[in-house]
């Protein structure tokens, strides 16, 4: 059975992921990778549309819209006295030397936004910011001329550099994916051996990695409906110890000889 049909079958059906413990272990491996791209996917989708459009919309902003502004010894300098504001494809720009504008106020309101504050750019996507102090360029003078005819120059390296990102969110996601899974697989070793079913550490660790299917395809659907579940991790570990809990039910106890 490949691994498609097992992904189908995991959805529904733990009778057949039950069988799945006697598999070979490199094919459990490459499901994990397969779970692994389902559960990144859409933060890759949208982190990387996010980049793409703020770049466009940065330059466009530079090019037409934002006053004249200079970043010199760690400070933002501008002749404008007010938070100026740029909004263009579902993303905003923020520019404010003035110190009344904070990254929270931005939150609150903004899912992808870029912020040139006082001291520090900020890059807002999907509701998670990531900031950077203008010391970093502690030794050069930075200003809106500057940074367009650098984005002018570096075009082409825009679509390397969303998949250099994606790579990397792949492997940090799968590094996360299999610590969680040998985790989980300890849970319910221990879970499997009070129901008297004495199978090894490596059957539960397949079991419960197929048991994480439906989970996984559960918050990737709201990922992409942008739908934040409360307490995401306990629905999504309950989830699949129900899942490997109807899956143990199917493994056969073993028989217990009479004694004579």
């Amino acid at each position: 059975m490949n691994i498609f049909k097992q992904f189908w079958i995991s959805l529904y059906s733990p009778k057949d992921i039950a069988k799945f413990r006697f598999q070979k272990i490199g094919k459990t491996i490459l499901y994990v990778f397969l779970l692994v791209f389902l559960s990144s996917l859409p933060t890759i989708v949208f982190t990387s549309t996010g980049i793409s459009n703020g770049v466009k919309s940065f330059q466009e902003a530079l090019q037409n819209e934002l006053p004249d502004f200079e970043i010199k010894e760690g400070t933002l300098y501008t002749d404008s006295s007010e938070v100026f504001v740029y909004q263009a494809n579902n993303f905003s720009i923020y520019l404010d030397s003035t110190g009344t504008l904070t990254t929270e106020d931005v939150l609150n309101k903004e899912s992808n936004a870029f912020l040139l504050l006082p001291s520090e750019f900020v890059i807002i996507t999907s509701g998670t910011a990531q900031a950077q102090p203008y010391s970093m360029f502690e030794n050069f003078t930075l200003s809106n001329t500057d940074i367009l005819n650098f984005l002018d120059n570096t075009k082409g390296l825009l679509s390397i550099f969303i998949i250099v990102f994606a790579i990397i969110m792949y492997i940090f996601t799968a590094g996360i994916q299999f610590i969680e899974i040998s985790f989980l697989a300890l849970v319910v070793l221990l879970f499997g051996n009070i129901t008297g079913r004495k199978i090894q550490y490596r059957h539960y660790w397949r079991l419960i990695t197929y048991c994480l299917t439906l989970p996984i395809v559960f918050f990737m659907l709201m990922n992409f409906m942008q739908v934040q579940v409360i307490g995401g991790i306990y629905v999504k570990w309950g989830t699949a110890l129900v899942m490997f809990y109807l899956a143990l039910k199917e493994i056969p106890k073993p028989k217990v000889k009479n004694q004579s």
